[in-house]
């Protein structure tokens, strides 16, 4: 049956009705349109059908419902012809932005254009009607009832989905009516709204076009400008000051440094704030919170965690700054007490910043640290400040936030981004852009031994750090600050000075012969040992810690891993005892005193025939105080244990065991009897000549002051006692973390430079590692490493302690004792500290040599794919864009202002055939290089060295070349496939999560299978959302081990319903906050946008 009414669907479109209405109507002269809105883009193909038609007018209604939407103004401001104007010429602008790139539409805008200059085309705009009503007139010159006419009137625009020419067409119901009452009545109004209309002019098209790509040709230099005001415009325009507290510096690198990282804030919800040690981490992040709380408001709440050693600092810098009342203050292992609500702590949705200081301790996350820090982190805020953000913005400060490996950037950007769903440019997927390099390194550190691995590792990190540390990480040497010629004037006129950090001295000891041998035999002892590796070893087996282990299989079901645990726990010690050798003999001795008298106190358990295993009671320490098994077993059960679940009769355990405990007794005996013959201490007497001679040489060290680090707090009672009783110096001071508290102030009397008194009374400082963070020495220039921490960033925090602002001293010397050779042969100490330190300085950057002359440190070279050099260009290229903006403002808003899309043609002799392509979207930019072969991501500063030009550089005229808008739409293409398919985490059948989530997620289809209760069915949903964004780390493997207990057996699930209910319930709670969807401030990245290309002839 035939009907006037048509869809949109193909070959019924309302493109398809006027071409067959331009080709069988006789005398067609006239196109007359009433349209909510036109898009000049549609023109083009609609323009070709009309090609015999001499008259075409166009009445645009200007969108009504989205003007007030979007500015919440009365209907009357409409009436306004310059303000009807300028809403057709916005809506133009954002018609030709949104326009398929392509020749074919560009010359159907084109030739709307001239058509509107020759007469052919006019166009109307109705200021003050609420035009929703579409209709469209074909008539021929003069209509009658005699004559052929059409109406169409529906719900289609002048545009191609309103066309249906966009695959695939858009949902239109239109009438086509020919009756000639119907075409008359529809004509007569026409003509009406016509004459109420404004005229849409020559002129008004002509400037209109101007202001978009296809009316203004950019030179290459305005284009170059372009990108880089893109990038640093916002932080260049900040007007941002800070009214600072007396005594507090005024330096412009902190400043900039606040302003990039309040913008990495407000883009990535966080950031890592890693300058390096002594350039003002805390004084920075404090102004960052401060202009956080003045845009926020007055309900801004802080949490601030450190180390217990920072207290003091952070809190007297909020007073300073006068935020203190703002923020809270707890230490990064008290965290639960937030959770639990205790200590009067605010709850975790009440926090609104979160200050996470030395933030490398939250690498790891399988800790339990970890979880409660991510669990404050990611809770949605409920205070909604004046931001109207309800997700928490995160500081993580480290020097060093790199330790081990990647996965531990990874687990600290998970505090603040989501690994399925990143904000970070060019990494839609956090955990798929890692997992490759993760792989990589583990293959590396396993081929370390029998090859060289750094220039392999320092790739992975290059690739790390370009892709995503560079973009969430405000980061500078003082060597970057040095070699930008504002910074360097601004340090140097208020008396900063910057010592230069010398390489390591070496400290080698020699040992004579005897020592020599007693040194390598007891290395052979300590480390040859028999495994599964090594059947034939005959050294210590460290039976002592591997007890679970060697139970038989029926008592050791109850420990999970137990042969993993007591390997694992052997190779600990191993790696320990060696360490001590290399510490001091007086450390080892001690340690070797200590395993001989454990290692027999388990042989009196097998003797007893009760054997003990209970970890948490510390059974060893127990028994080093003389109690005997009866005691600790009455013991242990007054503290809840069980005595079956710790005390083991000795055949519950394998025969070979005792065995093991003998044989390591034996060996221990001898090296004890062996080393109680060794009175000599090669290492002491080669830092004893060294404290004569060098360490206070006048030249090197004016202060006269020196700090000494060692990991063992055993090795610092000897040294002290030796300086001290043997030496007779009175003016050393040893700080272990039980007096540092206590010492506080005497270490800033004596070695801070910031005091305002300078105490002599002590010059040599001895301490472990307690003061390796948090604290000012820097009256010194001159540190001992007397041994290596085994986290060889360690290194890099103790040098921070001596080089720090308010440095006096030209030079800082770094004295290194190295491992002796037999010692490295053995546990690889220098080998894995380098290739840690590598890996770090590959993706962090560094000033100096820390470890060892062999490590590289690269030079500055334009353009070379180095840390320095990045940071570096960058800050030149921010100063070069900020030079524009103080010196020509008018230039700097025309470049600004270029419209979407703009484009050049060079032909500068090199490059040929290749474009550039940036494109963006709210929460994405890229940048793209294309060939005829190819399209590739490629980095910011890789597309600086294209784009950039002279401002004297005139553009190449722009020819369609379809190389060109083929290079555009790749580019345009990959970055819809790479971001907007990968953005979409709602899926069910995802396969690029790990294998824990998937088994999660499966686990939570099941429960929402047997149960009907749809509270629980509604919580799966939330929980799987979560985990498909991967926004929790801990929270899939708690899911999956819960799944593990009912194996997939959906009986006993639904036996266990209400139980699972209230554990399901209990993890909403704890794992509490806002997935995308639920997420008001959500980006949406589904319409990117061509922001410039630039192709070369």
């Amino acid at each position: 049956m035939s009907t006037k009414f048509f869809t949109n669907s193909t070959g019924n479109t309302l493109f398809d009705k006027f071409k067959g209405i331009a080709a069988d109507m006789i005398n067609f002269d006239s196109f007359l349109a009433v349209v909510g809105f036109f898009r000049s883009s549609g023109y083009f193909k609609l323009r070709k059908e009309l090609g015999n038609v001499s008259e075409i007018k166009i009445l645009v209604g200007i969108n009504i419902d989205d003007i007030f939407r979007k500015h919440n103004k009365a209907l009357l401001m409409l009436a306004d012809e310059d303000k009807a104007k300028e809403i057709y010429h916005n809506g133009f602008k954002e018609d030709i932005i949104n326009a398929q790139y392509s020749p074919e539409v560009e010359e159907g805008i084109l030739q709307m254009c001239e058509d509107l200059v020759s007469g052919r085309l006019q166009m109307r705009i109705h200021a003050t009607k609420n035009l929703h009503a579409k209709f469209y007139l074909c008539l021929p010159q003069n209509h009658s009832e005699h004559s052929d006419g059409w109406v169409i009137m529906g719900s289609s625009n002048i545009s191609d989905s309103g066309l249906g020419i966009k695959q695939p067409p858009q949902y239109e119901l239109n009438v086509a009516m020919k009756d000639f009452d119907d075409v008359k009545y529809c004509s007569d109004e026409f003509w009406a709204l016509w004459n109420e209309a404004v005229p849409l002019t020559v002129e008004d098209i002509e400037e209109y076009k101007k202001k978009t790509y296809l009316g203004y040709q950019p030179t290459p230099y305005e284009l170059y400008i372009k990108v880089l005001i893109d990038t640093f415009g916002d932080q260049v325009e900040d007007d941002f000051s800070i009214q600072l507290p007396d005594g507090v510096k005024d330096l412009k690198y902190q400043k900039d440094a606040v302003i990039q990282g309040y913008q990495m804030l407000m883009q990535h919800n966080g950031l890592f704030l890693a300058d390096v040690v002594g350039l003002g981490k805390t004084m920075i992040a404090t102004m960052i919170a401060k202009r956080f709380v003045e845009a926020n408001g007055k309900n801004t709440n802080i949490l601030v965690v450190y180390p217990p050693a920072l207290e003091d600092n952070w809190r007297n810098t909020f007073k300073l700054f006068g935020i203190y009342k703002k923020a809270q203050f707890i230490t990064n292992g008290s965290l639960s007490k937030v959770l639990d609500g205790k200590d009067n702590y605010k709850d975790k949705e009440e926090f609104d910043l979160i200050i996470v200081d030395e933030a490398h301790g939250f690498r790891s996350d399988s800790s339990g640290k970890y979880d409660e820090l991510q669990k404050i982190c990611k809770s949605p805020c409920i205070n909604m400040g004046l931001l109207k953000s309800s997700q928490k913005k995160v500081m993580l400060l480290s020097a060093t936030p790199l330790n081990n490996r990647p996965d531990d950037l990874q687990n600290q950007l998970l505090l603040f981004q989501n690994s399925q769903s990143c904000t970070i440019d060019g990494v839609p997927n956090l955990k798929g852009f890692f997992s490759e390099h993760i792989l990589d390194y583990k293959r590396l550190m396993r081929e370390r031994d029998q090859r060289d691995v750094t220039s392999e590792v320092d790739k992975i990190y290059e690739q790390i750090r370009s892709k995503v540390i560079d973009k969430v990480t405000v980061r500078r040497t003082r060597n970057n600050i040095l070699n930008d010629p504002d910074y360097r004037a601004d340090i140097k006129s208020q008396g900063i000075i910057f010592p230069n950090i010398l390489p390591p001295n070496e400290l080698e000891y020699v040992m004579d012969s005897d020592t020599s041998n007693r040194f390598y035999e007891t290395l052979k002892q300590l480390t040859d040992g028999k495994t599964d590796e090594n059947p034939e070893g005959k050294g210590l087996t460290y039976a002592r810690y591997r007890a679970v282990e060697f139970l038989k299989p029926e008592y050791r079901n109850k420990y999970k891993n137990a042969v993993h645990i007591g390997q694992t726990l052997a190779a600990i010690y191993r790696v320990h005892m060696v360490k001590r050798l290399e510490s001091s003999f007086y450390a080892f001795k001690k340690s070797l005193r200590t395993l001989l008298r454990i290692t027999t106190d388990m042989i009196k358990m097998f003797e007893e025939d009760k054997v003990i295993i209970a970890p948490d009671l510390k059974v060893k320490d127990l028994q080093a105080k003389n109690m005997e098994l009866d005691e600790i077993i009455e013991y242990a059960i007054t503290k809840g244990y069980a005595t079956e679940d710790i005390l083991f009769t000795a055949d519950a355990f394998s025969s070979d065991f005792v065995e093991m405990l003998h044989h390591d007794r034996e060996i221990l005996e001898q090296l004890n009897a062996d080393w109680e013959k060794e009175n000599d201490d090669p290492k002491f007497d080669k830092f004893q000549e060294n404290l004569t001679h060098n360490f206070f040489d006048k030249e090197r060290n004016p202060s006269g002051k020196l700090v000494l680090f060692s990991e063992s707090v055993d090795t610092l009672n000897y040294l002290y006692d030796r300086l001290t009783k043997e030496i007779g110096r009175s003016d050393v001071l040893m700080v272990t973390a039980a007096n540092r508290n206590r010492l506080g102030q005497t270490i800033k009397e004596n070695f801070d430079a910031n005091f305002d008194s300078d105490s002599m009374r002590y010059n040599i400082i001895i301490t472990s590692d307690v003061l390796a963070e948090g604290v000012n020495l820097h009256r010194s220039n001159v540190i001992v490493n007397y041994d290596s921490p085994w986290n060889a960033t360690r290194l890099m925090q103790r040098i921070g302690r001596v080089n720090r602002i308010g440095s006096v001293a030209t030079n800082i010397y770094n004295y290194m004792f190295y491992p002796s050779q037999q010692g490295d042969k053995e546990i690889q100490l220098y080998k894995n500290a380098l290739v840690k330190l590598q890996g770090f300085h590959s993706a962090f950057g560094e000033d100096a040599q820390i470890y060892s002359k062999e490590e590289i440190v690269k030079e500055f070279q334009m353009f070379d794919s180095n840390v320095k050099d990045s940071i570096d260009k960058k800050i030149a290229l921010l100063r070069e864009v900020r030079e524009l903006y103080n010196s020509d403002r008018k230039l700097y808003h025309k470049i600004k202002a270029l419209p979407m899309k703009s484009r050049v043609m060079r032909d500068t002799g090199k490059h040929s055939g290749k474009s550039i392509i940036f494109v963006s979207s709210n929460v994405k930019t890229e940048f793209y290089l294309a060939s005829a072969t190819s399209v590739e991501v490629i980095d910011f500063l890789e597309a600086v060295k294209y784009l950039k030009a002279k401002p004297e550089e005139q553009p190449v005229p722009f020819s369609k070349e379809e190389q060109h808008y083929k290079h555009v739409n790749s580019a345009l293409a990959q970055y819809t496939t790479e971001y907007v398919e990968a953005a979409d985490t709602s899926s069910i059948n995802r396969t690029d999560l790990d294998k824990t989530s998937l088994e999660a997620n499966k686990f939570l289809r099941t429960i929402k299978q047997i149960t009907t209760d749809n509270e629980l069915k509604s919580q799966c949903d939330v929980l799987m959302g979560y985990i498909n964004e991967g926004i929790y780390a801990q929270l899939p493997r708690y899911l999956k081990t819960l799944s593990r207990e009912y194996k997939n057996d959906r009986a006993k699930m639904k036996q266990n319903e209400y139980s699972l209910q209230n554990k399901i319930s209990e993890l909403l709670s704890e794992y509490q906050t806002m997935n995308k969807e639920q997420r008001h401030d959500a980006q949406d990245i589904s319409n990117p946008q061509i922001i410039i290309s630039e192709s070369f002839k």
